[in-house]
């Protein structure tokens, strides 16, 4: 079995790793490309939404690892502008430029636009595009992983749990000479298992949420999670389908798919689970059920519970170990 650590305090900002030793140039000023289309995707209207990618080269020598991003916004809005986002997650991530880390962002079909799997397949391409433009874009398609927060996240560690998966691949964007395999991720509150979300937030009255409010979060037909999986009348939700599978077999099984949870395996690649305590959103049992599957399967796997921390910024020292981790597994060479 792999080593995997469980860590169930704040971590030390100590763990950060130092970038020392990591070969850099700071005469150039690293490159950045902006909005460059990787997909021309279809959308529920018939019409299309053209994907993008920004990515923001570290400084030092090329080939350059790299850490695709996706952003959150419960699968209905925000971007890829990661320079000009708050937060010290991704504040972390972007500083990682200064160790020769290359930082890529991608958009992806909302919701309304199309639903699950629509969202995954939208992330694979953009992997695939960055292998197959490796040499364009002076980076090594050997050492990609991913990173996201919230929604983002469930996408992020999606991807990395469903390596050589095909019906989580798609056909989007082409380039499927290469494959969309990562070598690791870090997973911020996202959401892991959408078949006991609700019951795991019924079950923390503690977060002050009432049964109603858990409802309209999660089971309701227009709630963003039930919106993902197309799941939208008052019959067909993500409340009645969770608990009824006989009843909905294709929907119960669109939303396991989605659930990371459920694909894990022993070839995962390393991950790193950060969430709150106190997070209303995505309870810390969505965390830990991810966790012990991974160290069940022999998983390389990290957890960091930050017991003041609600649904977002989850503080500096989970930016430390962010760093630690990431650094250490696209700088193999590193370690101890």
């Amino acid at each position: 079995m792999k080593s995997s650590n469980i860590i169930l305090a704040l971590m030390s900002a100590a763990a950060l790793a130092s970038c020392a030793q990591q070969p850099v140039n700071e005469a150039a000023e690293p490159a950045v490309y902006r909005n460059v289309e990787f997909a021309e995707a279809p959308t529920v209207n018939g019409g299309t939404k053209t994907l993008n990618i920004n990515i923001w080269k570290g400084v030092g020598e090329e080939p350059q690892p790299v850490v695709l991003f996706v952003h959150g916004g419960a699968w209905v809005s925000g971007d890829n502008k990661l320079d000009t986002a708050g937060g010290e997650q991704i504040q972390a991530l972007m500083e990682l430029r200064e160790c020769g880390v290359t930082v890529a962002a991608a958009t992806y079909r909302f919701s309304g636009e199309a639903i699950f799997p629509a969202q995954i397949h939208d992330v694979k391409a953009a992997i695939r595009f960055l292998k197959a433009n490796a040499e364009t874009y002076g980076i090594d398609p050997q050492r990609i992983m991913t990173m996201g927060e919230s929604a983002g996240s469930q996408m992020a560690l999606l991807a990395a749990v469903s390596n050589g998966e095909e019906e989580m691949e798609g056909t989007i964007g082409g380039n499927l000479e290469v494959d969309s395999d990562v070598i690791g991720c870090v997973d911020c509150y996202g959401m892991t298992d959408f078949l006991t979300l609700a019951s795991d937030l019924y079950a923390r009255p503690d977060l002050g949420r009432t049964d109603a409010q858990v409802y309209d979060l999660v089971e309701a037909p227009n709630s963003s999670r039930s919106q993902l999986f197309g799941l939208t009348t008052e019959e067909c939700n993500l409340g009645t389908v969770s608990k009824n599978p006989k009843k909905f077999p294709q929907e119960y099984a669109r939303v396991k798919a989605g659930s990371p949870l459920y694909h894990v395996s022993p070839d995962d690649p390393p991950i790193l689970i950060i969430n709150g305590q106190k997070d209303i959103r995505v309870p810390s049992a969505q965390a830990l059920k991810m966790y012990q599957a991974l160290y069940d399967a022999g998983v390389e796997a990290e957890i960091l519970l930050n017991d003041r921390a609600p649904h977002g910024n989850l503080g500096r020292e989970s930016a430390a170990a962010i760093k630690s981790f990431i650094l250490r597994i696209l700088f193999p060479q590193e370690k101890e």
